[in-house]
């Protein structure tokens, strides 16, 4: 079942009722955030993230993880994937002694609970705002290792090998669909009880598509907001034939949540502008 939350109706989200499609790991923490603000969240988790069934190659990087230069971690999840089979295997973490590097704060803050420093944390929480941050301190030739889902966005790897570094991209974990709730969800968006649909990964638009389909796919949406934690995950809602209204302009839950604040104060009827 859906896990539904009401909040106090009392702040600048007051009354919103908001959909969560983030994994069930991480989804406690936008909703909380909303419900601090006054609003709603019915938690729609529709990704799983588990271990690749054949690990063969990421176990082989970890083998001589110290010939690497630098090691680049692009989500949360590819920290805890990558260092649980670090653990796994025996691999310590003191073995780790290249440059590290870290898309955005919430993914240097997990390599930091494990005593590890990023060096380079980029101010764009995207693939290329880790290429303009690293640029002057690459050096062709280096070795670079690239723990990452499997459905990542191939630009970062492709632009460090026009660059001339030597780059070794790893499955640490596989994201897979969660579409058990998927009746209950289109039963609440059929019968308006949704304001607003929030998407934290161009997988989460994916997946939400193919959950819903057989319910009526995007014309359940049909008077929802859409709000997209950055311009990516936008892009791939418009490529579903979607309308990204609300876009944050910090690619994290706080700068969702801030844009979302921005969006609905612009009109005191409780209609988006």
């Amino acid at each position: 079942m859906i896990h539904s939350v009401e909040g106090g109706h009392v702040g600048p989200l007051a009354g919103i009722r908001m959909m969560v499609t983030r994994s069930r790991g991480q989804a406690r923490e936008l909703i909380s955030q909303l419900e601090a603000l006054g609003g709603e969240a019915y938690a729609f988790p529709l990704l799983k993230m588990v271990p690749p069934q054949d690990s063969s190659r990421l176990d082989e990087a970890l083998s001589r993880i110290g010939s690497f230069d630098w090691v680049m971690f692009t989500s949360v999840n590819g920290v805890r994937f990558f260092l649980d089979r670090m653990r796994q295997l025996g691999i310590g973490i003191d073995r780790l002694t290249g440059h590290l590097a870290a898309v955005g704060p919430k993914t240097a803050a997990e390599l930091a609970l494990h005593g590890l420093k990023a060096e380079v944390i980029p101010s764009d929480y995207v693939a290329e705002g880790m290429l303009a941050s690293l640029k002057d301190r690459l050096q062709p030739g280096e070795r670079v290792l690239l723990p990452r889902a499997d459905i990542a966005r191939k630009t970062l790897p492709e632009e460090l090998r026009r660059m001339g570094l030597d780059v070794t991209e790893v499955d640490v974990y596989h994201t897979v669909i969660d579409a058990k709730d998927a009746p209950e969800a289109a039963e609440r968006l059929r019968n308006g009880l949704i304001d607003v649909i929030a998407f934290t990964s161009s997988s989460t638009v994916s997946y939400f598509m193919e959950a819903m389909a057989p319910y009526g796919g995007k014309q359940l949406l049909e008077g929802v907001t859409i709000a997209c934690i950055g311009p990516i995950t936008a892009d791939t809602a418009r490529a579903h034939g979607l309308q990204a209204d609300v876009v944050a302009r910090e690619y994290t839950v706080e700068g969702l949540l801030e844009a979302l604040k921005a969006y609905w104060g612009g009109n005191g009827n409780g209609h988006f502008i």
